[in-house]
C-alpha cells in the first residue's frame, strides 16, 4: 500500500494517547484533493485538515493530519480515533471499486498496526448522514486486519576492537606485513615501497617492528577482521581474533 505524503502545514496539534477505532467519512464533494480539504478546514478556523487520510476515487491514498495527532473529524470521538475521508458524495453517488479496494486496504493496515477491530461511520457517533446512504460501509469496515510489518532484526554489533581514522596506534606484534589492500589476498610490500619513516622501523623484508607507531588513515572491516590503512599501506589490526594493533 502506498500512502502519498502531502507535507501540509498545520497549526498547533496535540498527540493522541490511544487509538481504538477508525471513523469513516465522505467529503460530500464529488471531486476534491488533499489540499482542498486542508484549505476548507483552515477556513473553519481549525489547525488544518481534520481527517488523517483521504482516499480518492482512483484508489490513491493521501496522508492529511499527522497519524499520531488528535483529529478534528468527529466531535466527542476524536481523542482515540483515526479519521478517514473518502472523496465523493455518497448520498447520491456510487463508489468506484478502486476506491473501495483502497479503503479496505487502509482499514486493514490500521487494524493490524494498532490492534483494534472497531470501525464506525461518522453517523454512528454524531448527528449526521455522513458518509452517505450509498457508502459501502460493511464492505470497507469488514476488512481483515493485515499482519503488522515486523521490525527488522537489529544488526549485531561487530566483534573485536574498534579503530578510528586519524588516530595514532602502536603495533603490538612483530614482523607485521604491510599490504597493498585490506586482506591477505593483496600483495605484501617490500621495504623500499614503504614511506621513509616506516623504513626506519622495518626489517629488511619490509615487515614492521613491534612498537612502531602508525597513523590510521582508513578502517576496513571484513567479517570480524579489521584492517587499517597507514601511509605505507594496509596492515591487519585485528585478525583471526588476535589484536595486532592497539
Amino acid at each position: 500500500m502506498n500512502i502519498i505524503e502531502t507535507n501540509l502545514k498545520f497549526g498547533a496539534l496535540s498527540t493522541r494517547k490511544s487509538t481504538k477505532r477508525v471513523i469513516l467519512h465522505h467529503a460530500e464533494a464529488s471531486k476534491c484533493t488533499a489540499e482542498d480539504i486542508h484549505r476548507w478546514h483552515l477556513q473553519n478556523g481549525w489547525s488544518g485538515a481534520g481527517y488523517h487520510f483521504l482516499v480518492r476515487k482512483d484508489g490513491s491514498i493521501y496522508s492529511l493530519r499527522p497519524e499520531n495527532a488528535v483529529g478534528s473529524h468527529a466531535k466527542g470521538s476524536n481523542s482515540d480515533s483515526i479519521g478517514i475521508c473518502f472523496e465523493g458524495s455518497y448520498m447520491t453517488e456510487t463508489m468506484p471499486q478502486a476506491q473501495i479496494n483502497a479503503g479496505r486496504e487502509l482499514v486493514a493496515y490500521l487494524k493490524g498496526k494498532y490492534g483494534f477491530s472497531k470501525v464506525q461511520a461518522h453517523r454512528d457517533v454524531c448527528s449526521t448522514n455522513c458518509p452517505g446512504t450509498n457508502f459501502p460501509f460493511a464492505e470497507i469496515a469488514g476488512a481483515t486486519a493485515s499482519a503488522p510489518t515486523p521490525a527488522p532484526a537489529p544488526t549485531p554489533a561487530p566483534s573485536g576492537p574498534s579503530y578510528q581514522a586519524g588516530t595514532v596506534y602502536t603495533l603490538l606484534a612483530d614482523h607485521l606485513r604491510v599490504r597493498t589492500g585490506p586482506g591477505t589476498g593483496y600483495a605484501t610490500k617490500s621495504r623500499r615501497r614503504l614511506t621513509v619513516n616506516a623504513r626506519e622501523h622495518a626489517y629488511s623484508n619490509g615487515t614492521l617492528k613491534k612498537g612502531t607507531r602508525v597513523t590510521c588513515k582508513e578502517v576496513k572491516r571484513i567479517g570480524d577482521d579489521v584492517w587499517i590503512r597507514t601511509p605505507s599501506g594496509w596492515i591487519a589490526a585485528y585478525y583471526g581474533e588476535k589484536k595486532y594493533v592497539g
